[in-house]
């Protein structure tokens, strides 16, 4: 599969999600209740809508998603290739018509075993129809215009910082969000979404420190973010290329996303280190 025909994909899912909101007011309502998540009609669309898409193109997929779980269809085929899907990431913004939210797809030839070093190619699609796409060693691209982007105004540096759930929040991250002056911090509610942003280079950095990270979450986003010359890891700084996508389902990590490999990753991995 090459990244044209992901596009579309991509962009099938993205018209049929923006249809059911369009066209269904009850398209929040949850139809099944997880331990750490909900899922919505709207989820349910978007799945419908890869499956679609695939039947359409007489192709057989391993899909890893976040509604569904690992599952192959159509169900008894022989899968040539597995995608990595978020239906909606950002469900909760959806349900609230906050326009933060979306559709996230990652494709690896394998079928075995896939990590993150194994994506070829990803698209994140926001509801407002922005897209972000890369492929591995062909740059990552939103729009068509190449990532990173020159970003003109801002003064101050900006990171998104997800702590709400954390079971610890390192000590060194709280006093820095209490103290820090000369950052802005946003969390937007669509990680996907916030990595691109990353990888666009609007906001410098992103800490997620819940452990409720999975596979499908940051596949998408994580190949964006590494074509644009950018870098995510664990909180210990470990590299997720080895990081089978499909044993990300249990309880999740915690991770950070940079743009700048240099300096100022270094002085992000130091705001969470485990220090009490």
């Amino acid at each position: 599969m090459d990244i044209e025909e992901l596009i579309a994909i991509s962009s099938e899912i993205g018209n049929a999600i923006r249809s059911c909101i369009s066209g269904s007011p009850d398209y929040g309502e949850i139809v099944e209740t997880r331990e750490r998540d909900v899922t919505r009609r709207i989820d349910m669309v978007a799945e419908r809508a890869l499956e679609e898409s695939l039947r359409r193109r007489d192709k057989c997929a391993r899909i890893i998603s976040e509604e569904l779980g690992d599952h192959v269809y159509p169900a008894g085929g022989e899968p040539q290739f597995t995608l990595i899907f978020d239906p909606v990431d950002g469900s909760t913004n959806a349900t609230l018509d906050i326009p933060l939210f979306c559709t996230s797809i990652a494709y690896s030839p394998l079928v075995k075993r896939v990590t993150f070093n194994d994506i070829q190619a990803s698209v994140v699609e926001t509801i407002q129809g922005r897209r972000y796409y890369a492929v591995r060693g062909g740059n990552a691209f939103v729009d068509g215009t190449r990532l990173p982007r020159a970003v003109k105004g801002k003064t101050k540096r900006v990171l998104s910082i997800y702590t709400y759930g954390a079971d610890r929040i390192p000590s060194r991250l709280l006093q820095f969000e209490r103290e820090a002056k000369h950052i802005v911090v946003r969390v937007l509610g669509s990680i996907a979404m916030e990595i691109c942003l990353v990888a666009e280079g609007a906001i410098d950095g992103l800490i997620d420190v819940r452990g409720m990270v999975r596979g499908y979450d940051i596949a998408a986003a994580s190949l964006i973010l590494e074509e644009a010359g950018g870098i995510i890891t664990d909180l210990q700084g470990e590299e997720l290329g080895r990081e089978e996508l499909g044993k990300l389902e249990g309880g999740g990590i915690s991770c950070i996303a940079v743009l700048d490999r240099t300096k100022y990753y270094e002085r992000i991995l130091k705001l969470v280190e485990d220090n009490g």
